[in-house]
Parts: C-alpha cells; sequence; structure tokens
C-alpha cells in the first residue's frame, strides 16, 4: 500500500507514456523544502489581499520535489506558477478616481497551474475522485483529464473513481480503479459513468476510507451541496493531521457557485435550452397568436434563463427567481404579452423553474408545507404549467375582439427539464473542464488543499472552499451586469427589485452577470 505522506527517502522511479518522464528521484533532486515557499501570500502583500489557499503540509523543513513537467526537455520556466502571482477579483476602476486607498488590500486569488516544485513524491500518491449532486454535462471529461493528468503529466500509478456520489467512499470494494484506457472516451459521454447521488455524506466514514485505502489527493466535483461536504472533509484531514489534498471542481448548471466565471456545464445547458427555445419559436409562429413558453432549470438562479434568452434574440420576456413579477395591471406581463402578440403575432416566455414561487404561495397555489430532497433542497411548485393556465385566459380577455376573426391564444408549452443536463459537453466546455481539471492536479500535487478551482476574470484560479461554501451566485439586478440587457432587449417590464446596500466597492460581479451573496452578508440581497 502507497505512502500516505508522499516524503519516503527512498528512491523511487515515476513511469509515464512519454519517455521523457523516465526518471528516478534521488537525494539530488530533492533540494527545495517548503520553508522555501512562501505559504501565505496575504502576509507579504502590501497592495493586495490575496485569499490564501490551505497547504496539505506544516512541517516548513519538509522535502519538496522538483515537478516532472519541469525535467522535460525545452520547457519554458515561464509556464510556471510562481507563488506570488494572483489574479485580482475586480478588473474595472474608475479612472478619475484619485484616491489611492481603493487600490490596496484588493482583493485576489491565488493563481492556478503547475508549480516548479511539488509536496508529493508522484510515484507514492493514490488519488480518489467522486461526482455528487445532479448530473451536468461535462461530469465525465473532469474526471478523464483528472485521470489523465495524473497519470501523463505527474506519474501518479493509481486512480481511483467513487460510484455514486459521497456514499460511495463507504465501500472501497467498489471503487473502479481508472486508467487511460478506461477513461478514453469519456469527453464524448453524458451523464456521469461513475455515477452520482445526493446525500449519503458521512465525514467520519469519508475519512476513515481515504486513511485505510492510502488516498493522498482527493478531487471532488459537485455543486453548492457537495462544496459544503468537501469542506468538512477537508476540515477532518486536517483535525487528524492526515496529509491528504482535497480538491473541488466545482459542477452545476444553475451557474450559482459565487465569484467565479462559469461553472463547467452552464454553457452546454445554455445551448440545449436555446434549441427548445427555437422549438417554442416555430410552433408558437405556426398558429394565430400563438404564445410559446418555455421552462428552464435554475432553481435560485436565473442565469441559464437569463444567457438563453439573449442568445437566442427572440424572446419577449424573462422571469427569473431573482425579479419578483406580477400578473395584472399597469406594468404587469399579461398587459407587456399582449402588446407582443398584437405587434408580432405570436410571442416566446423562458421562465426559470425557480422564478414566481412568492407569487404562487400568495394566490393559495403552493404546494403547502416546505419538502426538501436528499441533498436539503426545497422542492419547488412548478411555475411552468400554473404560469400557462394563469396567462391563457387573461390574454383571451385582453385580446378579444382585437384579431380580423377573433383568434384565442394558442399555448404551445416546451418543458426541456432533463435534456438540458443529460447531454454531452460542447467543445468549449470540453476545454473548459479540461483546464479546470488539470488546474486541480496541479494544486494538489504543489500541496494545495481545501481549494476550489474556478474561472476569475477568464484566469484559473484557487479559492479557500470556505470563501463560497453556504454562498450563492444570483443574477445582479442592482449593478451593471447583464440583467439591463434582458430588461431594454426584450422591453419588458423593469420590475421593482430589492435593493443592494452594498457600495460599488464592496460588490464583486462575475463574468456571466452574477453577484455573490450569502447568509452570513452584513447586507445581503
Amino acid at each position: 500500500m502507497a505512502s500516505t505522506n508522499g516524503s519516503s527517502s527512498e528512491t523511487s522511479s515515476v513511469v509515464s507514456n512519454d519517455e521523457d518522464y523516465d526518471y528516478e528521484y534521488d537525494d539530488d533532486d530533492v533540494k527545495t523544502t517548503a520553508a522555501d515557499i512562501p505559504t501565505s501570500i496575504t502576509a507579504q502583500s502590501l497592495m493586495w489581499k490575496v485569499e490564501q489557499v490551505d497547504r496539505v503540509f506544516d512541517d516548513p523543513e519538509r522535502p519538496m520535489y522538483p515537478n516532472p513537467l519541469s525535467l522535460k526537455p525545452n520547457t519554458p520556466l515561464s509556464w510556471f506558477v510562481d507563488e506570488d502571482d494572483a489574479v485580482a477579483a475586480k478588473v474595472n476602476v474608475l479612472a478619475s478616481d484619485t484616491d489611492l486607498e481603493q487600490g490596496i488590500k484588493a482583493e485576489a486569488f491565488t493563481l492556478a497551474g503547475p508549480r516548479f516544485d511539488i509536496a508529493f513524491d508522484p510515484q507514492q500518491c493514490k488519488a480518489a475522485v467522486v461526482t455528487c449532486g445532479g448530473l451536468c454535462p461535462g461530469l465525465n471529461t473532469v474526471v478523464r483529464e483528472i485521470v489523465m493528468c495524473l497519470r501523463r503529466q505527474y506519474g501518479v500509478p493509481t486512480t481511483y473513481g467513487i460510484p455514486s456520489g459521497y456514499r460511495g467512499f463507504q465501500d472501497p470494494t467498489t471503487w473502479i480503479d481508472l486508467d487511460e484506457t478506461k477513461v478514453r472516451n469519456f469527453h464524448n459521454m453524458g451523464g456521469s459513468f461513475l455515477g452520482s447521488s445526493r446525500g449519503g455524506h458521512d465525514t467520519k466514514a469519508i475519512v476513515d476510507s481515504l486513511e485505510k485505502e492510502g488516498i493522498n489527493l482527493l478531487f471532488v466535483t459537485g455543486g453548492d451541496g457537495t462544496v459544503r461536504g468537501a469542506a468538512k472533509v477537508a476540515q477532518e484531514v486536517r483535525a487528524r493531521g492526515l496529509e491528504i489534498a482535497v480538491a473541488v471542481i466545482p459542477k452545476t448548471i444553475d451557474n450559482d457557485i459565487p465569484l467565479i466565471d462559469r461553472t463547467f456545464g452552464f454553457e452546454s445547458a445554455v445551448n440545449a435550452a436555446r434549441q427548445a427555445i427555437d422549438v417554442a419559436v416555430t410552433e408558437a409562429e405556426g398558429f394565430p397568436l400563438g404564445l410559446g413558453v418555455v421552462k428552464v432549470m435554475g432553481r435560485n438562479s436565473g442565469f441559464i434563463a437569463m444567457h438563453s434568452t439573449l442568445g437566442s434574440r427572440v424572446v419577449d420576456l424573462c422571469l427569473v427567481p431573482e425579479v419578483d413579477f406580477y400578473l395584472d395591471g399597469e406594468g404587469g406581463i399579461v398587459d407587456h404579452l399582449t402588446n407582443r402578440l398584437l405587434e408580432n403575432g405570436s410571442a416566446i416566455v423562458v421562465v426559470a423553474e425557480g422564478a414566481g414561487q412568492d407569487l404562487m404561495a400568495s394566490v393559495g397555489a403552493a404546494q403547502g408545507d416546505v419538502i426538501t430532497d436528499a441533498s436539503g433542497n426545497v422542492l419547488l411548485d412548478d411555475v411552468g404549467p400554473w404560469l400557462v393556465g394563469q396567462l391563457k385566459p387573461r390574454l383571451n380577455e385582453k385580446l378579444k375582439g382585437k384579431t380580423p376573426y377573433d383568434d384565442e391564444v394558442t399555448v404551445k408549452y416546451v418543458d426541456p427539464s432533463y435534456m438540458v443536463r443529460g447531454i454531452p459537453p460542447t467543445t468549449s466546455d470540453n476545454l473548459f473542464c479540461t483546464q479546470l481539471a488539470h488546474n486541480a492536479v496541479h494544486g494538489a500535487m504543489a500541496g494545495l488543499t481545501s481549494f476550489l478551482v474556478g474561472s476569475v476574470n477568464t484566469r484559473e484560479c484557487y479559492l479557500p472552499i470556505d470563501l463560497v461554501a453556504n454562498k450563492q451566485n444570483v443574477i445582479d439586478t442592482n449593478h451593471q451586469s447583464m440583467w439591463e440587457y434582458v430588461v431594454f432587449d426584450t422591453q419588458q417590464p423593469s420590475f421593482a427589485m430589492q435593493e443592494d446596500c452594498r457600495g460599488e466597492n464592496d460588490v464583486i460581479v462575475s463574468a456571466s452577470g452574477g453577484v455573490i451573496v450569502g447568509t452570513d452578508d452584513e447586507c445581503p440581497i
């Protein structure tokens, strides 16, 4: 069984398909110690507040190893990341601002990528990867690329796939030994080869299995609930003094992980939603006063609805969880759709699954008691059929006698639902998954732990798990982001929105138009 500390003084051979990587570590290779590498950029920086990422090893005299990638001939040193490389959280500034204090202690994140020195002897490593929560395009690509990067770039001999989410840790006899042959075609598959589940998280049992099986590199991919679970695992690992790196690759088609540009699978889901909108357009334009209603996923965050609306260029009304709407009266959606139907002969509505929940409750259409699934997610009332039922009679009344043949509204309801998440990833998402997976491996091999890898301002970074756990990414409706494009482009009513009392300097808006909210905010939206 492999050692869990990777610090053996014995010579070990790193095997690789690339003959350039056939070499052995000896005492002359291990020249760097952990003390030579800064453990906290924050303490050294006068201008930036770089969010510190935990490290597996606390011993400053612990030997470090040369990265196998650095031994490949003709590899430029510039391909490796220095410990003080960071990415600014905010790239927009007020050019006329002369207050230098605004630039001091500005937030930044550790830049992801391969380090010149690594903390583990690759040949003494065992890795495990698990997929949790709902399915998402790109899950299999992430698993594939973790295996490929570990094996091809570092020579790590063993990577286990944990079946069925967190619960799979409890029975190591079911773990799947993943090699290059097994994962070769994963990137062309939808779903999850390893399988997934909700719930089943037992922190003690998970860490017991990791310790018993000699795992020292753990890669977890999942959404907000999975991130919280990974944080608990990392805390338990540290409490026991185990030398195990815990890395998270965030996954959610809802794009509701805060601070990062987007999550993998989101773009694939938006493309699938766009296809559903195209179907609704065809159906709506085939009948007089045709109304196409498309319900897409988005429990608490309406990013799929917003992005597919803007990408399709044909939507007349977009409803998201972040913005309350009303049906009747001046500025209501019925008047807006009435005008659209009279002007164009058809109209298209895109609604996120989490939209209108308070409105449904106020009119007595809600299910009553709050019900949650195994992950703790509140089960939503079905807004799609309810919205159709509310709109059709109201629109018929508004339109009566206003068309030559006195037509009634013909509603075509499209619910792509799981079709947007069970598909293989797009080429762009495959590339994004590759970048995230490889950078997760680079970070773990460098001895970083309890971190999440994500893109910030188009550059991959390492973020402390605690920075994003128990927080959400929601559409920013208060600052210049993307929601104003929806309102201006569709000409839909700009409903009153809850004001964000945070100042511009306190808000970080993501590239996809999101802003962070959480239970511990002094002024949550």
